[in-house]
């Protein structure tokens, strides 16, 4: 017979051998991932540190990190704007209307295509899923002709009917609703609960991680958007915070790009507040989107 007996003292060069390959491995990765990191952090990192630049100082090449001389000239022409408080409140009130409305519409249409049956469901949201093909552009001369009809151009009201019910979020809520058990919703019908006090009742209790995502999703688009007000919005006090900066720095032959800088850096604070506050939201959201539906 084959002796089977493993030396301890081979088993334990085995087993360090593995385990020196981890770390170096761990190490190796964590290194990748920093140095991926820091790339991706650069800009934010250069926007902070040329906010209290001249823009002689912030133009060199090769670029400079250290403020020399050190200035907070920039923050202060952002404060001497009378119109910054009006922008900044514009914008709150615009990303308010638009995430509220997500909330409520995209997860009802997505109940709806997750767990009620009706002729054309999936045929319908194949064809709202297409949509999402469509260059955003190419919709933008219709979407301005239905707002003038309705008298809402340079309105903040006006701006925000586009965006009250994004496919993504109606998709990403209905991927959700696909995840939960069948019997949560069967044992309410044999309650004898209908669609509507299910969806109030079961559905929307059970949904909040992704509800959450959405309504992160929907508020950084919603606050970092400039197409869309530099389209619909003319009057400066109607702006939101970020065409406000542009109009107000924004000359005929060149551009102050150093206040702007600093009004993007005010401006990132509240998307860095909810980022770490609601992370796992966006965590699930990605989630949710990687799954597959019914």
């Amino acid at each position: 017979m084959m002796n089977l007996k493993i030396s301890p003292r081979r088993c334990l060069r085995k087993f360090l051998a593995s385990k020196v390959l981890r770390k170096v491995w761990l190490i190796f990765i964590y290194a990748v991932l920093t140095i991926i990191a820091l790339i991706y952090l650069m800009p934010f990192i250069r926007s902070i540190v040329g906010s209290f630049m001249t823009w002689e100082q912030a133009s060199k090449y090769p670029p400079e990190w250290i403020p020399n001389p050190f200035t907070l000239e920039n923050y202060l022409k952002l404060l001497r704007l009378k119109l910054f408080p009006r922008w900044v409140l514009n914008t709150l009130i615009y990303s308010a209307i638009i995430v509220v409305s997500n909330v409520f519409l995209t997860s009802m249409a997505g109940y709806a295509f997750a767990r009620l049956r009706f002729p054309g469901r999936d045929m319908l949201f194949t064809a709202l899923l297409s949509l999402l093909m469509i260059p955003g552009f190419v919709t933008l001369v219709p979407n301005y002709i239905i707002v003038y009809k309705l008298g809402l151009v340079d309105n903040i009201l006006g701006l925000a009917i586009l965006g009250m019910a994004n496919i993504s979020s109606i998709y990403l809520m209905r991927q959700y609703y696909v995840s939960l058990p069948e019997e949560i919703f069967e044992a309410a019908r044999l309650d004898g609960c209908g669609p509507i006090k299910i969806y109030f009742y079961v559905a929307l209790p059970l949904a909040k991680p992704a509800l959450g995502a959405v309504a992160v999703y929907q508020f950084l688009a919603a606050w970092n958007a400039f197409l869309g007000p530099l389209v619909f919005l003319r009057t400066p006090k109607n702006f939101t915070l970020p065409l406000g900066l542009w109009f107000a720095f924004a000359r005929t032959m060149w551009v102050e790009y150093t206040p702007i800088i600093a009004g993007s850096v005010l401006a990132t604070m509240p998307v860095i507040l909810i980022f770490a506050v609601f992370n796992k939201y966006l965590i699930r959201g990605i989630a949710v989107r990687a799954g597959r539906g019914a």
